[in-house]
């Protein structure tokens, strides 16, 4: 299926969607200052007769852990990124009327919601209106033109070659909790192209294919999310408030139990309150004694204004369980501030933050707003 469509001129499944829709563009951003690349096509040492397109710094995005379906495998895949450009590595600049740029991606892994370029020394993007989209069953291959010269590297870093324009890729990734169990076999690599409007007498260096997944792993996934009611508090006896929670939901999502050794955590400033105390344990909406025995909270440093109370499980949480507490204030300090405040927070965090059985879930964590 082939479009060549605006980016935002209505809702055709061809069309790329608005930028309302974008959920996690804001991990793709470019540098504003200087574009860092990685190791390129083509060696900034040798320069080639005429202009010489190559694409250079392809960091394919970050590392997105999944699950095969009966998530007893884990594996990685990898999601767009912006941070890729093109250099001209021949001896005169490309020509004016600029490349065509390309980038395919598995359409049941991410979407491409806005796309463009940076030349070098800018420090924002140029979006681009006209993009044609070409579908072939889970491959979407994306092309517009990038209508600029690209000027001859004078760097001899290969890791910094000099007039690079950057490709503006910002991406929804469609393959996040509760979608993160999926068949491994059926994800294709990303592809990034740019091809010079104008004939180019060396083209070896104009493409790049990625690497659509990582090897299996024995996998026993689990991860939680969190809820949390806050309360606005004031700092001892001056202006300043802060948020801090009062009560915390910690539900597991599995399929693996919660580990005993995680831990639910809660932080606030610790100018808000002189004591602290963990109360009214329930499980499932029960009163329980088996969870949350062991409530422990660092000595407070005059230095440092959060607060953490850390609360190991004591017990498994199976999948779909719920977990709820109440954290118990008394008066704030004697001392009054008018300094701003840390907004409080919950969550759960397992014995090894590393653990690579862990889900990744948006509500892990949940914050406070600092109140104005």
């Amino acid at each position: 299926m082939r479009a060549s469509l605006p980016i935002d001129t209505g809702s055709n499944e061809s069309r790329l969607p608005s930028r309302r829709s974008i959920v996690t563009a804001g991990a793709w951003s470019i540098p504003l200052v200087s574009l860092a690349v990685g190791a390129p096509m083509a060696s900034a040492s040798t320069t080639t007769a005429g202009f010489d397109l190559a694409i250079v710094g392809l960091q394919f995005g970050e590392t997105l852990p999944l699950f095969t379906p009966d998530y007893t495998q884990r594996y990685s895949s990898f999601t767009p990124l912006s941070n890729f450009a093109v250099a001209n590595y021949g001896d005169e600049p490309s020509p004016a009327a600029g490349f065509r740029a390309s980038y395919t991606v598995d359409n049941e892994l991410a979407v491409l919601d806005r796309v463009g370029y940076r030349v070098a020394g800018s420090t924002e993007p140029t979006y681009v209106d006209e993009v044609e989209t070409i579908v072939t069953g889970t491959r979407t291959e994306y092309r517009w033109l990038v209508p600029v010269s690209v000027p001859v590297n004078e760097s001899e870093d290969p890791l910094f070659p000099t007039g690079a324009v950057a490709l503006v890729v910002e991406s929804t990734v469609l393959l996040r909790y509760p979608n993160d169990a999926y068949d491994p076999e059926k994800l294709v690599g990303a592809r990034v192209s740019a091809t010079s409007v104008a004939a180019e007498a060396k083209t070896g260096n104009n493409v790049l294919q990625g690497v659509a997944t990582t090897d299996l792993e024995p996998a026993s996934p689990y991860a939680a999310q969190t809820e949390a009611t806050f309360e606005t508090a004031p700092l001892g006896t001056g202006p300043a408030r802060t948020s801090r929670p009062t009560s915390v939901k910690i539900t597991s999502i599995g399929p693996r139990p919660l580990p005993a050794t995680g831990s639910a955590i809660v932080r606030f400033d610790s100018r808000s309150t002189t004591t602290f105390s963990i109360a009214n344990v329930r499980l499932n909406g029960a009163q329980t004694d088996a969870f949350l025995q062991s409530v422990t909270a660092p000595e407070r440093q005059p230095w440092v204004t959060l607060q953490e109370l850390t609360a190991e499980l004591g017990a498994p949480l199976d999948a779909g369980d719920v977990l709820e507490f109440d954290v118990i204030y008394d008066a704030p300090a004697v001392a009054g501030y008018d300094v701003e405040s840390t907004a409080g927070h919950a969550g759960f965090s397992p014995a090894d933050n590393n653990d690579r059985d862990q889900r990744t879930t948006e509500f892990a964590y949940v914050y406070g707003v600092v109140p104005a």
